[in-house]
């Protein structure tokens, strides 16, 4: 092997054990919110982010009504 090759295979061994060290204790957890009208983005990222200090707000498929907040279970 050259050392080019050998050099990367060790970028990608290094990447990914910072990645999976990041990513370990972090849980999430969801609110399902249902409204009277479809839901819209706007306002479904807003109120996610108000009722849960933060969490991401997405509506669910459309024509769904359900807004899906993600938010930190550790919050």
């Amino acid at each position: 092997m050259s050392k080019t090759t050998i050099i990367a295979i060790f970028m990608v061994v290094l990447v990914l054990g910072l990645v999976t060290k990041e990513t370990q204790g972090q849980e999430f957890c969801h609110d399902y919110m249902l409204g009277a009208e479809p839901c819209e983005e706007n306002k479904c990222v807003v109120i996610c982010s108000w009722k849960h200090k933060g969490g991401k707000g997405a509506c669910m498929p459309l024509p769904s009504k359900q807004c899906l907040c993600r938010f930190s279970c550790t919050v």
